[in-house]
C-alpha cells in the first residue's frame, strides 16, 4: 500500500489549509493510499546548524536529534508528500521554511539528491490576498527547492482570498474543494 506524508505548515489546526488537507486525504483514501499528517507547529524542530555532519559523513541524516527525525523516517517509508501551508507575509510559514531547511541532508556534496527516485510531491497553498499571482514567484521557488531535494513535483493548488473569521471559508468553494480532492487522488497518476 502506498503511503504519503503530509507536511502541515499552518499554526492553525482548524484553518482553510487544514480543510484542504482533509479533502486531499479523502482523495488519497479513494485510491487506498495511507497518509500521515505532521503538524509542524506542534513539533520541536531546530533550524539547520550548518554543521555539515550529513555532508562530511555522506549520509542522508541529520545530527540534530529532534522531532525532525520522525519526519525523516516517515519520508523514507513513504511514496510521496503533500506540503500544505498558508502564505504569511509573502512566503510559506516559518514552520514550513524550517522543515525545508532541514531537508539539507538529502543533498550530497556534489549537489545530487539522496532521496530515492520516484517520490512524488504536491502542494496546497492558501493566502488571504485576493490576487492569485501576488506571491507566485516565491511559491514557485519553494516548489523548485523541494524538487531540487529530489521529489518529483506533481500538482499545486493555490486557494486565495481566504481568511478565517474574516472571509468565507474554503469549504464554501466547491471548485477548490474538488481540486484538493483530486490533488490527493491524482498524486500517483501519470
Amino acid at each position: 500500500m502506498k503511503k504519503v506524508v503530509i507536511i502541515f505548515g499552518s499554526p492553525k489546526k482548524n484553518s482553510n489549509t487544514h480543510i484542504l488537507i482533509e479533502k486531499a486525504q479523502q482523495g488519497l483514501a479513494s485510491q487506498k493510499i495511507e497518509s500521515e499528517v505532521f503538524y509542524l507547529n506542534d513539533m520541536s524542530i531546530k533550524g539547520c546548524q550548518g554543521c555539515y555532519y550529513c555532508k562530511k559523513n555522506n549520509v542522508a541524516e541529520c545530527v540534530i536529534k529532534d522531532d525532525m527525525q520522525k519526519i525523516y523516517k516517515a519520508i523514507q517509508e513513504s511514496d510521496g508528500i503533500i506540503v500544505a501551508t498558508p502564505i504569511y507575509f509573502g512566503e510559506v510559514t516559518a514552520q514550513t521554511k524550517l522543515w525545508l531547511d532541514r531537508l539539507f541532508p538529502y543533498i550530497d556534496m556534489n549537489v545530487n539528491s539522496l532521496i530515492p527516485k520516484g517520490k512524488k510531491a504536491s502542494f496546497i497553498f492558501t493566502q488571504n490576498q485576493p490576487v492569485p499571482t501576488l506571491f507566485v514567484e516565491y511559491i514557485n521557488n519553494f516548489k523548485n527547492m523541494v524538487g531540487f531535494v529530489g521529489f518529483e513535483i506533481k500538482e499545486s493548488l493555490l486557494a486565495y482570498n481566504l481568511d478565517k473569521d474574516y472571509k468565507p471559508m474554503v469549504s464554501e468553494n466547491p471548485d477548490i474543494m474538488n481540486k484538493a480532492y483530486n490533488l490527493g487522488k491524482n498524486l500517483f497518476l501519470e
